[in-house]
C-alpha cells in the first residue's frame, strides 16, 4: 500500500469509528479481528470460582452493564477457605482460621459488588479446589439459571491454568445439559491470556474496577492483583484503533458452540 492509500485508510477509519462503534461493528487491528462490544441492558449471570475472579476477569464489563440498566447476578462457587491459612497450625486452629477467612472473603465480596453496582451475590460455598466432588453444585446452579433466565453468562475460559477456573465451565455445561437454554457465554481471563474474539473498552470504568478490586484486602495481602489485572487490561488496549486505555478480552460463543469447543478441548487432552 502506497503512502497516499495508507493516509486515506487512516482518515477513513478515524471518521467511521464512531459510526462503527455505535453498531458494535468496530474491529481491531489484529489479523484475526475481534468485535469491540458495548455491554448493555441484559440479564447477566457472572460465575466466579473464587471471590475476586469476577472483578479481575470482567469487572469493567459488569460496571458497563450496570450503567446501562442491566440486571447482574454474581455467583461465587467456592467459599475461599483455602486462602492464607497456614498448614503448620494445629487442626482446631486451622479450622477456626478457615471459618474466619470465609467470613472475611464474603464481606469483601459484598463490598466489591456494592462498588460495581451489582444487585445480587449468591454464595454456593463449594470447597476449593474440589468443585467436581460437589454433587449438588450443578443442581443449585441450574435453579439459579432457571430463575434468572440470563441473556449471557460470564465465566473463566476453559483454557485457564487454575483447575477451579477450568472446572467452572464443566459445572455450567453439566447444569445446562439437555435444557433449552439460549444464552451466550463470555469466557474471561484471570491467570491465562486467551485468544479473544470480543473486546470491551473499560477505560471509563477502570477507576471503578480498581476500587472494586481494592475491596479484597485479604487477597491483595498475598499478591498485587491490581497491578497484574490492570496491566493485562492495558496490554489489551493495543488491539484497538486508538492509543492508551484499558480493555477486557473475552472468548464469546453461544452456549452450544461453547459446549462443542469445550468437548473438543477435552478430547484433545484425553488423547481420543
Amino acid at each position: 500500500m502506497n503512502p497516499l492509500s495508507r493516509w486515506f485508510v487512516r482518515r477513513a477509519s478515524d471518521r467511521l469509528r464512531p459510526l462503527l462503534a455505535s453498531f458494535g461493528l468496530l474491529q481491531t487491528v489484529k489479523i484475526k479481528p475481534a468485535l469491540l462490544w458495548n455491554p448493555g441492558k441484559q440479564r447477566v449471570l457472572v460465575l466466579s470460582p473464587h471471590m475476586d475472579d469476577e472483578v479481575i476477569g470482567c469487572g469493567g464489563a459488569i460496571a458497563k452493564h450496570v450503567k446501562n440498566g442491566a440486571t447482574v447476578t454474581v455467583v461465587f462457587l467456592t467459599d475461599g477457605r483455602w486462602g492464607a491459612v497456614r498448614q503448620a497450625l494445629g487442626k482446631e486452629e486451622r479450622g477456626r482460621q478457615r471459618r474466619k477467612l470465609v467470613e472475611t472473603r464474603k464481606r469483601e465480596a459484598a463490598q466489591c459488588l456494592v462498588v460495581l453496582g451489582v444487585q445480587e451475590g449468591v454464595y454456593l460455598d463449594a470447597v476449593e479446589p474440589r468443585l467436581s466432588s460437589d454433587p449438588t453444585l450443578c443442581t443449585r446452579l441450574r435453579r439459579i439459571i432457571d430463575e434468572i433466565r440470563p441473556d449471557l453468562v460470564y465465566l473463566p475460559f476453559f483454557l485457564e491454568e487454575h483447575p477451579d477456573h477450568r472446572e467452572t465451565s464443566r459445572v455450567l455445561l453439566d447444569a445446562t445439559e439437555g435444557r433449552a437454554y439460549r444464552f451466550d457465554c463470555y469466557g474471561y481471563e484471570v491467570w491465562t491470556p486467551l485468544l479473544p474474539n470480543c473486546l470491551v473498552d473499560i477505560t471509563d470504568e477502570v477507576d471503578l474496577k480498581r476500587q472494586a478490586l481494592s475491596c479484597y484486602k485479604s487477597q491483595l495481602a498475598d499478591k498485587d492483583y491490581i497491578h497484574t489485572a490492570l496491566g493485562l487490561n492495558a496490554y489489551r488496549s493495543s488491539s484497538l484503533l486508538q492509543r492508551g486505555g484499558y480493555v477486557e478480552a473475552f472468548y464469546m460463543a453461544g452456549l452450544e458452540a461453547y459446549r462443542h469447543s469445550y468437548g473438543k478441548f477435552l478430547s484433545m487432552n484425553s488423547g481420543s
